[in-house]
């Protein structure tokens, strides 16, 4: 997820005439004057996905740099409004969702703060690497997983800017996440994704397939929870995050576990009623077991489908593996 947020002094000002400022407030000013100077580029920068819970938001106002473009090592602030009404309390963070192998980074001074219910500015730095996407989050203490926020790259580099996502980095209540596909940025008439090769991919996976009518309700989401569940508990796995995506069919089981464990076929084949159509396992460098897993019978697809659920199946599986992964590593303090 990409986010930058940027405190505006003009704001702070308004806001001060006032006499309206609290304590964590003041502090975020004074760190704004302490540090600008490390930061000598004014980054010219763009919105990507975002969403937010009922009555929360994020602004992003600007983007300073050690550097004058967003780079894997360089050093950023940035600058923001926000509002928080959904919770008692959040942490803000502005912190950055890697791609590929990378392991998670420790959260330094000034890359997080702690806000109440109401509106204000912030002003964060973020020193660490990142190799992926920005992004400016709330947090909450035992969700373990974004309250909602915005990601944010450098206007012009579509590389830095993540546009959508499927991951379930953002709170599940959260209003409609703003989704787009990326602009023209060749003047082709066409956009990144509607290349050949893409067109090519995209039609070999077809359509999504939806559930049958008469599904066995034991293949529900909810039952599928708890069959994992119980599955797991037997197994000695200690299930740590669990969901089940039923975007289309079948419904896939992911999540993490507490520790490194196998999942081995025979312990889904063996269970009454369920059984095992494929999966996607690996270990976080924190120790813990990522998955996605296929347990509905070959019986319950719908006639005739087959084979267009197989063919998206694998590539639905790494997608919520990955989630799953991304979801374990995303944050992380020494």
């Amino acid at each position: 997820m990409k986010t930058n947020f940027l405190a505006i002094r003009s704001m702070a000002l308004v806001v001060a005439s006032c006499h309206c400022i609290p304590t964590g407030f003041r502090a975020v000013l004074a760190e704004e004057v302490a540090t600008e100077a490390d930061f000598p580029y004014v980054i010219p920068y763009e919105p990507g996905t975002s969403a937010f819970a009922g009555g929360d938001h994020i602004t992003i106002t600007s983007v300073l740099g050690n550097r004058k473009h967003l780079e894997p090592d360089g050093s950023y602030l940035v600058q923001g409004a926000y509002t928080l009404a959904s919770v008692d309390s959040a942490d803000i963070l502005f912190s950055c969702t890697t791609h590929g192998q990378n392991g998670p980074t420790p959260i330094t001074e000034g890359q997080d703060i702690k806000e109440t219910p109401g509106r204000g500015t912030f002003s964060l730095k973020h020193k660490t690497p990142c190799y992926g996407w920005f992004h400016v989050s709330f947090y909450v203490t035992g969700e373990g997983q974004s309250h909602g926020g915005i990601y944010f790259g450098e206007k012009g580099s579509e590389k830095t800017i993540l546009r959508k996502t499927d991951w379930p980095d953002f709170y599940r209540g959260a209003e409609g996440e703003k989704r787009a596909q990326a602009p023209d940025t060749a003047g082709t008439g066409e956009t990144r994704f509607s290349t050949e090769p893409n067109r090519a991919i995209v039609a070999y996976l077809g359509n999504p397939v939806p559930a049958p009518a008469d599904l066995d309700p034991k293949y529900s989401p909810g039952n599928l929870t708890a069959a994992f569940s119980a599955i797991s508990e037997k197994a000695g796995w200690p299930v740590k995050k669990l969901a089940v995506d039923d975007s289309e069919f079948p419904f896939l089981v992911y999540g993490t576990l507490a520790g490194k464990h196998r999942l081995p076929e025979s312990v889904f084949r063996e269970t009454k009623g369920y059984s095992y159509g494929g999966s996607v396992v690996g270990t976080t460098d924190g120790g813990s077991t990522y998955f996605a897993l296929n347990i509905i019978p070959n019986d319950q697809y719908p006639s005739g489908q087959m084979e267009a659920c197989n063919r998206r199946l694998m590539v639905r599986l790494q997608i919520l593996a990955d989630a799953a992964r991304h979801l374990e590593q995303y944050r992380f303090r020494p």
